[in-house]
């Protein structure tokens, strides 16, 4: 009898010091700076598949079943180029170095799997990264610091994506809505170079902020923004903004403007929406992301939840000749509108 407590006393304790060894590895593995990533390459440039997602640095449990779903679908598609962070980029305590912890349990450790360990980060800043982290995500991003995943040349710039005989496939304008007002001019006009630049024209043209010019949510709409920004989005015909800011998922359509994809339920708590109006394709107050998949003939957008289900779906034809309004289509309804246009 003694003998057998002795026996089940050691099974105890070896499981318990297991245990233990378990949490302190886990918890190094948390902390520990990963290692270089290494780009993913062999991917067809005449196609790009991104994810765009915002408000998602609150380092809780709902930030990483997000960035777990994120990896499972681009397991399931088969491709995944990049991600777009759409700002809130980091909650709570300001960052107070490029060294600071929030970067392994905030990001770097978020993010992981056979594609999204190998896809570069292009990120924007938005109001809770100010005012102190944004200037230490711009640092990690110019020295190229941890992963080196994380990609911030400066608080606005421009990157092309995809090339198609010659063409850029797209053309990103990355915004920062959340600096003062008055740095906004520099922005439209960086718009404007963008886009009416000499050479050949990309065939899509995207724009990302933090904050959206018309959104349907908690914040509502910024005056100052749509009367600025969105009359520089129309004359470079940029095609959408994606944008975060308000904490749910939002498709919002008026002809002759852009499309407003609002993707801001990475990881923070979800803000209500209001009821829908005319102008709204979809809204939904539940934790996601976006997902976009473009090429020379079309735009695939597609919205999903935290466990990887895809909620809905639209395709938008290049070639479409009317504007957002009547281009973008749920999926599934491209064969009716070619019957019905001919």
């Amino acid at each position: 009898m003694v003998a057998k407590r002795l026996v089940l006393g050691r099974i105890v304790l070896c499981a318990g010091v297991t245990f233990i060894l378990l949490l302190i590895t886990g918890g190094c593995w948390l902390y520990i700076p990963p290692s270089p990533y290494v780009p993913l390459s062999g991917l067809d440039p005449a196609s790009v598949s991104m994810i765009a997602v915002g408000d998602q640095g609150s380092g809780d449990l709902q930030q990483w079943r997000v960035g777990r779903a994120m990896e499972r679908v681009a397991v399931h598609e088969g491709r995944l180029d990049m991600v777009v962070f759409l700002g809130d980029n980091f909650y709570g305590k300001p960052l107070a170095s490029t060294h600071d912890h929030n970067w392994q349990t905030k990001f770097e450790r978020v993010y992981w799997g056979r594609w999204l360990s190998h896809v570069p980060f292009y990120a924007v800043l938005g109001n809770h990264d100010y005012p102190m982290s944004q200037k230490y995500e711009i640092k990690y991003g110019q020295q190229h610091k941890g992963s080196g995943r994380w990609q911030m040349p400066t608080n606005f710039y421009v990157k092309d994506f995809g090339d198609v005989g010659g063409r850029p496939l797209v053309r990103m304008v990355f915004l920062d809505t959340s600096a003062p007002r008055e740095n906004l001019q520099q922005q439209i006009d960086l718009i404007d170079q963008a886009f009416q630049a000499p050479g050949p024209a990309p065939v899509w043209r995207i724009a990302a902020s933090h904050h959206p010019v018309r959104n349907l949510g908690e914040h509502g709409e910024e005056s100052d923004l749509v009367a600025r920004l969105l009359p520089v989005l129309q004359r470079n015909k940029v095609d959408l903004l994606l944008s975060g800011h308000d904490h749910n998922q939002q498709l919002l359509l008026r002809a002759g403007e852009p499309a407003w994809v609002i993707s801001g339920a990475g990881g923070q708590k979800l803000y209500a929406l209001k009821t829908p109006a005319l102008d709204s394709t979809f809204a939904a107050s539940r934790a996601g992301f976006a997902k976009l998949d473009l090429d020379a003939r079309q735009l695939r957008l597609a919205y999903y939840n935290d466990r990887g289900d895809l909620e809905t779906g639209y395709r938008w034809a290049r070639d479409c000749p009317w504007m957002a309004k009547g281009c973008l289509l749920p999926e599934g309804a491209q064969e009716a509108t070619a019957q019905l246009a001919q």
